[in-house]
């Protein structure tokens, strides 16, 4: 049982490598800095008022949060 566990789990790992490697690049220029980044990579990047990609970094360091990352009490925009 334990084997076929493993294998479980291998096929598994192997699954998600294959999801996140699938993932659509979908580069932005945040409107804060000018970085350009991956939004769909950028942790903590999102649109601010739903329109001005900003990315991960810009997001933590306004302290901008989004509803999922906070459990739905995050900060208005």
């Amino acid at each position: 049982m334990d084997l076929e566990n493993k294998k479980d789990d291998k096929n598994q790992n192997k699954e998600e490598i294959i999801e996140s490697s699938e993932k659509e690049v979908k580069m932005e220029i945040c409107y804060t800095c000018g970085k350009e980044f991956d939004m769909n990579s950028d942790e903590g990047a999102h649109y601010h008022y739903g329109e001005y990609p900003m990315c991960g970094y810009c997001t933590n360091f306004f302290g901008f949060y989004k509803e999922d990352m906070m459990g739905g009490k995050a900060k208005k925009e």
